[in-house]
């Protein structure tokens, strides 16, 4: 309100101003010029307060912290003796995302992943050794069909949507044994193709996909 008050403060030294040097200048016609002037000033002093009330405010990005750019991970440590394949085709894992289902699921920590992700598909948490991805736990997801769109929106690759690239998001709901999670990855293949935004609908889908090939 600092604004304000200083706005009106600097509209009434106008007025003031103006109003001496109207009275030198207009003699008899002085009350209808100052008339006239005042108008003017407060016209420019409502619209100054209008756009200090009505300014629009910089929203916070609530979600700043989910978001991921891949063209800032470093490359994969050498390949081991076993590999990911994603629908037959062999890949890194770089990224992995895990979220409880719901406000009232089970918390997750970073450290619980691993033996989550040998639950979803057995094996897969040794790929995190191996490949060594960026592990991040989101808060508890509201919206199950609603979490493959928000992950993919928040991770960049740098690619055009149209052109091929080498990675393949994918994002969907798993089941950890009995327990329900959310799950996605970030998996980066050896050759650039076109790809579609890959989303899991059924738990089950996650063992039809994965497989850990050794070589």
């Amino acid at each position: 309100m600092l604004f304000a008050q200083d706005a009106l403060k600097q509209s009434s030294e106008l007025l003031n101003e103006g109003s001496e040097k109207l009275k030198e200048l207009t003699g008899s016609s002085f009350d209808l010029a100052v008339l006239i002037f005042g108008v003017l000033v407060v016209g420019v002093g409502a619209l100054i307060l209008r756009r200090f009330l009505y300014r629009r405010e910089v929203m916070p990005d609530l979600q700043k912290g989910l978001r991921e750019d891949l063209r800032e991970y470093p490359p994969a440590p050498p390949a081991g003796s076993r590999t990911l394949h994603y629908q037959n085709e062999p890949t890194r894992l770089r990224l992995v995302v895990v979220a409880p289902q719901g406000k009232n699921g089970e918390p997750i920590t970073a450290d619980d992943v691993p033996a989550l992700l040998d639950e979803v598909c057995r094996g897969l948490g040794a790929m995190v050794r191996l490949d060594k991805p960026r592990i991040k736990v989101w808060p508890p997801q509201l919206s199950i069909p609603g979490f493959a769109p928000t992950f993919h929106r928040l991770i960049t690759t740098g690619d055009d949507a149209k052109s091929p690239t080498k990675w393949i998001l994918t994002a969907g709901p798993a089941k950890a044994g009995k327990r329900p999670i959310l799950l996605a990855m970030a998996l980066k293949a050896d050759d650039a193709m076109e790809r579609d935004l890959e989303i899991v609908t059924q738990p089950a889908e996650w063992n039809d996909r994965l497989r850990i090939v050794s070589e």
